[in-house]
């Protein structure tokens, strides 16, 4: 094969520099890039790849993942890059060599990149060719091709990664059959070809299966609003042309405006798993009519060799078929978000006749949609499993939907009149490849999940039967988004600064919220709210009993609570109120009447919510142990730690005393650290309880424990004085523990249960 001596090795140490220079621009961009791999690829996946293959959307993405990829395996890469980047600056060219990319119109490239992955480079190939600016990539007949701008029509994908591929793992099969076979000889003549020290170094690279890894690239958001490079370029040229201004203001938003990139790894394609028994036996005969991989891959062995006629045959069917194969694979890596989904919606509608909806109408599609393709194997951005980010499309909207409707209403597709959504005509109109982005982008969103057809039906399916999904159905899916909160929560605060705190906690009970209903459809509901430092399971026993009496039961975890002491110190108590207040919405659909239930903070909150609504569905409420006064007199202290801890964070994020020991009576539920912030928002719900008298129009019963040794007993006394209700009452409980209803002292679950019958 020819060396090509022109090629200058890659440069490690300005690889290296620009592995540095990568990092840190990456800190100053708000670029906030993920690498992902599919939960069905080996943990190695990014190891054991040799071709690696990403769309192309943005120039600037061709330079990033052999970086990235460098990071996770400590490999040199090959990219290849359009040769238009290596005419004109003769430095910038060698500069380019330097850090491993070639142009595609190299001479015998193949063969060059062939040699180098048998020397532990790796291969980054864009096979679409030039950026595909639209994302449509199928067409109505689901078959995959895009846009050629030089062609000015659309085509198939490249098939250069899958003759790569596909000629290199024949290569080996030949070397092994030749090694076993005794015909060392011939391994000889490779190994000094290809520049090997030894036959052995060879072999070792010969049993190495040939690896495709299929990889997807999705930014979001994409924006369309003016940047700073585009401006720079109107500034300092004003005849700027509209292809490049279209590049500056879409790739430029990619850069600076806080854009999420996410890069995922399918699973690895083994080539060698392409070829049939028989193949295999014939491929080595084959190989041998080639004397240097320049003849391989131009498939041109001696004349009137027919087994090499019938191969080169052969290999142009396959290569098709392993070219669709990963190209099915590298669109279905797509990471979905909510602009794909709204986007989609959009056009589904509009394309079915429709041109205006009720924005309520269009949210509720949109949250049902998000509902069920949780419930899929697909791969979903990040804010589509947060709850905290999607869980309000379904009521007032969301930061992130809020910032795509503002892109498509400035492009003219998308308006909004007396709270309807108004789908404008240009949605369907055919703009150039160089206008799509700035014109159009519900059709790139739409276009980029096309190719998983199974998320699209899924889509169109939620959209027809939406109206079919009733008020329970709804709170349902909240619920599940409370269920999802905790396993979300638990992940974010697990981070390596949370764990010495966390290491050291002992809770052990089921922390999530608990909804046990009734066989009855018209019975009542419960709303059980837990106290400070606690979780659900403090009230699960007491859940259980009410159940048993033929109530709907719903256990709430507040914000912050059953997870991480840092998760609890990053949230205030109107973060809990909320909590509640999503665990009353929920029970609404369920009942017509709900009684409360609140142990010590939670018995403040549950007062709270009750002021707060008044002409709701609330029949009582029961606030068993809430605190107004401390036993622990250092709690006036709090305030003052807390300030401290907050003039420190300006130099330490931690504060002077971010947490405080605790020696809680059930360790099972209970934190064993205390966040002194967590403390001083304790207190200001006390100091806003107090503030004002409470008006209640439900039954309000008080109880307190005697000799608590957590809250002073007087704290139901001052609670009563400033309730105004009609019917409020106190009772006192005989105990010398604060935990109460988890310890059924005094047989108040029992009290409950009357008091509510």
């Amino acid at each position: 094969m020819s060396d090509n001596p022109s090629i200058p090795s890659i440069n490690t140490a300005t690889y290296d520099f620009c592995i540095k220079a990568f990092r840190t621009t990456r800190k100053l961009l708000k670029l906030n890039i993920k690498l992902h791999q599919d939960e069905n690829a080996p943990v190695d996946a990014a190891h054991m790849g040799d071709i690696f293959l990403f769309n192309h959307f943005a120039r600037f993405e061709t330079f990033i993942p052999q970086y990235l990829i460098h990071e996770a395996t400590g490999a040199y890469c090959r990219s290849v890059a359009a040769g238009e980047f290596f005419d004109g600056d003769d430095r910038f060219t060698q500069f380019l060599y330097s850090v491993g990319a070639v142009p595609h119109d190299l001479p015998n490239l193949f063969p060059f990149l062939v040699r180098e992955i048998l020397h532990d480079r790796k291969l980054v190939i864009f096979p679409e060719g030039g950026m595909v600016k639209d994302k449509r990539v199928v067409n109505h007949q689901g078959e995959f091709g895009i846009f050629s701008r030089s062609a000015n029509e659309r085509r198939k994908h490249h098939r250069g990664s899958a003759v790569i591929a596909l000629a290199l793992d024949a290569f080996k099969t030949a070397l092994m059959r030749d090694y076993s076979g005794g015909h060392y000889h011939r391994v000889e003549r490779w190994a000094d070809q290809l520049g090997f020290d030894s036959t052995e170094q060879l072999m070792v690279k010969a049993v190495k299966p040939t690896v495709i890894v299929p990889s997807h690239i999705t930014f979001y958001p994409i924006r369309v609003n003016d940047n700073i490079l585009h401006q720079a370029a109107r500034l300092f040229n004003k005849g700027i042309n509209k292809r490049f201004a279209e590049e500056l203001l879409v790739e430029g938003n990619l850069l600076f405006k806080d854009t999420d990139m996410d890069i995922r790894f399918s699973k690895p394609i083994i080539v060698g798993e392409y070829w049939r028994w028989w193949e295999k036996k014939l491929l080595p005969n084959v190989v041998h009519q080639f004397e240097s991989l320049d003849e391989l891959f131009q498939l041109t062995p001696k004349a009137g060799h027919w087994g090499g006629r019938i191969h080169a045959i052969g290999m142009k069917a396959k290569t098709n078929i392993v070219r669709d194969d990963y190209m099915e694979s590298m669109y279905k890596a797509v990471t979905i978000n909510l602009s794909h989904i709204s986007s989609y919606l959009i056009l589904c509608l509009y394309r079915r006749g429709l041109r205006q909806l009720r924005c309520v109408k269009f949210h509720k599609m949109l949250y049902a949609c998000i509902k069920a393709l949780q419930k899929s194997n697909y791969h979903l951005h990040r804010s589509l499993c947060n709850p905290a980010e999607y869980g309000a499309i379904a009521s007032q909207g969301s930061t992130r939907l809020d910032q795509f409707l503002r892109t498509v209403k400035s492009m003219e597709l998308v308006h909004v009149e007396n709270g309807e959504y108004i789908l404008d005509d240009k949605l369907l109109q055919d703009f150039a490849i160089d206008e799509i982005r700035t014109e159009n982008l519900i059709s790139v969103y739409a276009n980029e999940i096309a190719p998983i057809s199974a998320v699209t039906r899924l889509i169109e399916s939620t959209m027809d039967n939406v109206a079919k999904v009733d008020a329970k159905a709804f709170a349902d899916f909240r619920f599940d988004d409370q269920l999802l909160a905790l396993e979300w929560d638990l992940r974010e605060f697990n981070k390596p600064r949370h764990r010495e705190i966390n290491q050291q906690q002992t809770a052990s009970e089921d922390a999530n919220w608990f909804f046990l209903k009734s066989k009855q459809n018209d019975a009542s509901a419960v709303l059980l709210i837990h106290g400070f430092l606690a979780s659900p399971a403090e009230m699960r026993s007491l859940g259980d009993r009410l159940h048993a009496d033929g109530h709907h039961v719903l256990g709430v975890r507040l914000k912050g609570h059953g997870t991480s002491p840092w998760d609890l110190r990053s949230r205030d108590w109107n973060d809990w109120l909320a909590s509640v207040t999503r665990g009353f919405d929920i029970l609404k659909a369920f009942s017509q009447s709900i009684h409360l239930i609140g142990f010590s903070t939670g018995g403040l909150l549950a007062l709270l919510q009750a002021a707060n609504h008044p002409h709701t569905k609330i029949a009582s409420i029961n606030c068993i142990s809430a605190p107004v006064d401390f036993i622990d007199k250092n709690m006036r202290f709090v305030p003052l730690l807390h300030h401290a801890n907050k003039i420190v964070r300006w130099v330490s994020a931690e504060g002077l005393m971010p947490f405080r020991p605790n020696q809680p009576e059930h360790p099972s539920v209970n934190y064993q650290h205390i966040p002194i912030r967590a403390l001083y928002q304790l207190q200001l719900l006390v100091e806003h309880i107090m503030s004002k008298p409470l008006v209640i129009q439900a039954p309000v019963k008080l109880y307190q424990t005697d000799h608590d040794p957590v809250v002073e007993p007087s704290s139901m006394e001052k609670l009563y004085r400033q309730i105004v209700a009609e019917d409020k009452t106190r009772t006192p409980i005989h105990a010398n523990r604060h935990g109460v209803v988890y310890e059924n002292l005094d047989k108040i679950q029992q009290k409950i249960c009357t008091d509510i019958a």
